[in-house]
């Protein structure tokens, strides 16, 4: 059975992206986006995006007729291998944007998300070897919520943590 709470987390990801598309429309002006909006955009909607499709996997594959267990495994086979492809990109385009606005950076903000990432990678991988297959629900929506918690962290830091006017282009 599915839970609803990942219909709950697909549609709060929906709300998030697009509330975040619309500030960041009315913050913009005429002018295009500088390197750091675009930095917080991808890292915001990678996750509400990653939240909202991943969240809708188990319910599609049992449609599909696979079996339960298959469901659940496949789903954090899934989210695992999203959140290596994030976290890769994520640690990359970090360092860019620490280089060229630290007044803006917080290393302890990335360390805590870092965390995060680390455990739901461990976790997903858990259940997909067998370690966790009774908690496999619970697991799948803990990544996903953290996915939310990641981009909405992201969505604050955009709104209140601004570089200093006239720098990065």
């Amino acid at each position: 059975m599915i839970p609803d709470s990942l219909q709950t987390i697909a549609e709060i990801s929906i709300g998030l992206a697009g509330f975040s598309g619309l500030v960041v429309a009315l913050r913009k002006g005429s002018g295009s986006l500088d390197d750091i909006q675009k930095y917080r955009l991808r890292i915001l909607f990678s996750l509400s995006f990653g939240a909202m499709f991943l969240s809708l996997l188990p319910d599609t594959l049992m449609n599909f007729g696979v079996q339960e267990e298959r469901v659940w495994i496949g789903s954090s086979a899934a989210i695992f291998a999203y959140s290596l492809l994030f976290i890769a990109w994520w640690i990359v385009s970090s360092r860019r944007i620490a280089r060229i606005a630290p007044e803006i950076f917080s290393w302890m903000a990335f360390s805590t998300m870092a965390t995060g990432h680390t455990i739901v990678l461990l976790l997903q991988l858990a259940v997909v070897l067998g370690l966790l297959e009774n908690r496999a629900p619970g697991v799948i929506a803990l990544g996903l919520i953290w996915y939310l918690i990641h981009a909405a962290q992201q969505f604050v830091r955009m709104l209140f943590v601004q570089p200093r006017e006239s720098q990065h282009g």
